[in-house]
């Protein structure tokens, strides 16, 4: 009787030891999970919004110190004066609001796809020194940056083409004012006749060789009659332009041209 006993303990103590070794410890001081009940979660990734430039480490400092050269010549504030009279009082209004912020270039259309008057500001911005793009909501009546508090989709980094540029939009459109500083502290109210920026149908607009470029994919000129396109280069026309995704609420970078660096 007394091996019986002893028989019956030892088999209770094996069954206990193989039922621990059939389970995975996923806290050992909360819970543990039996490895034959475990399921595989398909996890989505989660979108990839682009970065400005100028919140990156390691920015050049030669651009930096152009800019601050523009700046201390009073480029940024003669354009600004210039073209601020030229604009609605509510647009004024906000600029009096934001006095850091010094009008380089703007356009109007229907950017947001609502049937109303959307805008898109270029500004160079004292308090942080970098150029900056506004973009402004029409039917929200909101002012928004783009990179920061509207995110933007690069649709151009898997296009099947041959194109790539450095930088974000708001950096390469610094870039080109710093390549043209020589003759913009020279000229400075000739800047403004150039269009850094417009909310344009690419399809109708010459300055796009549409044949040329590249775009994303599943993007097309007829596709996106409301774009908003950012001048990178004046002298080689380059340009950037992006659509407004109602869906996601957020701006993709859906066409590029770069006939030269």
């Amino acid at each position: 009787m007394k091996q019986l006993y002893i028989i019956a303990i030892l088999t209770t103590i094996l069954s206990c030891a193989k039922q621990r070794d059939n389970r995975i410890v996923v806290n050992p001081d909360t819970v543990s999970v039996d490895n034959d009940t475990i399921t595989a979660i398909e996890v989505t990734p989660a979108p990839s919004y682009m970065t400005s430039t100028y919140d990156n480490p390691g920015s050049d400092p030669r651009h930096s110190a152009s800019l601050h050269e523009l700046s201390d010549s009073l480029v940024f504030k003669r354009i600004h004066d210039k073209l601020i009279p030229t604009l609605d009082e509510k647009h004024q209004t906000y600029f009096s609001a934001n006095s850091n912020l010094q009008l380089i270039s703007h356009s109007s259309g229907d950017l947001f796809q609502n049937g109303e008057e959307d805008n898109c500001f270029v500004v160079y911005d004292k308090n942080h020194n970098r150029i900056s793009i506004v973009v402004y909501d029409g039917l929200q009546n909101k002012y928004a940056e783009l990179f920061r508090d509207k995110k933007v989709k690069n649709g151009l980094v898997d296009a099947d083409c041959n194109y790539g540029v450095y930088g974000t939009l708001d950096y390469q459109l610094a870039g080109e004012l710093v390549y043209h500083r020589d003759y913009i502290m020279k000229h400075p109210l000739e800047q403004i006749e150039y269009s850094n920026c417009k909310i344009a149908d690419i399809s109708m607009d010459e300055d796009f060789i549409l044949d040329s470029g590249c775009f994303a994919s599943g993007f097309s000129a007829a596709g996106n009659k409301k774009s908003l396109c950012i001048s990178t280069s004046s002298v080689y026309n380059n340009w950037e332009c992006l659509t407004y995704d109602k869906n996601e609420g957020v701006f993709i970078i859906f066409y590029g041209q770069a006939f030269a660096d």
